[in-house]
């Protein structure tokens, strides 16, 4: 059998849970298990709780990472409304901002059209924008990378209509890209008969588990 060998891999997309989820994950668990399947980078979203979108929160997660990561941790920061004067701020603890414009886990949603731009105005054009994007949104964020001339990362991309548009928008010399998680990539709908319900429609079940 030949033998593959890979740099070490880097994650781009992770849920570490600091702060406020720890009894889900942290950064000891989250980057051992990385290590373990060849990942020697995590980055880390910031719908924590409270979220990574103020300079105390993301500082002391910051520590908290350098403290007990078992492999190199780089943090999102999230773009929180009510705290987007604080972006320039955040910005030299962060891998990048997080923007979500659909709902999610969590506190952070931008809704309006002036908070996005707003968003756009002062994050700092050297930190990539990276945003929860779906179906129609992701033409709102093509259309943002347009206005302003500045590179967009759309997360988790789960549906053919949301790669075309992309798609189209790389035709065209735009600066976007996208990501895509293995399970989006190879399962859909059909599939649901065969794996059994989702976690979420069969509560009663895992509840009787425990």
């Amino acid at each position: 059998m030949s033998t593959l060998t890979l740099p070490g891999l880097i994650d781009v997309h992770t849920h570490l849970r600091v702060p406020g989820g720890e009894h889900k994950e942290d950064f000891r668990t989250g980057t051992a298990a990385a290590l373990a399947g060849g990942i020697t980078m995590l980055l880390g979203m910031p719908n924590t709780s409270p979220p990574l979108a103020t300079p105390d929160v993301m500082a002391a997660a910051v520590r908290q990472a350098q403290a007990d990561a078992h492999c190199d941790v780089g943090l999102f920061a999230g773009a929180s409304p009510a705290h987007i004067h604080l972006l320039p701020q955040l910005a030299p603890h962060a891998v990048a901002l997080k923007i979500y414009l659909n709902d999610t886990f969590g506190s952070l949603r931008v809704e309006d059209v002036p908070t996005l731009r707003a968003c756009f105005q002062t994050w700092p054009r050297d930190k990539l924008i990276a945003m929860h994007a779906e179906k129609q949104s992701v033409a709102v964020g093509i259309g943002l990378a347009v206005t302003y001339g500045r590179p967009v990362h759309f997360c988790h991309i789960s549906r053919r209509e949301e790669i075309e548009l992309i798609a189209d928008a790389k035709m065209r010399g735009l600066p976007v890209t996208c990501e895509v998680t293995p399970h989006h990539l190879f399962l859909d709908q059909s599939d649901a008969q065969r794996l059994g319900p989702l976690r979420v429609e069969d509560l009663p079940t895992l509840n009787a588990c425990f």
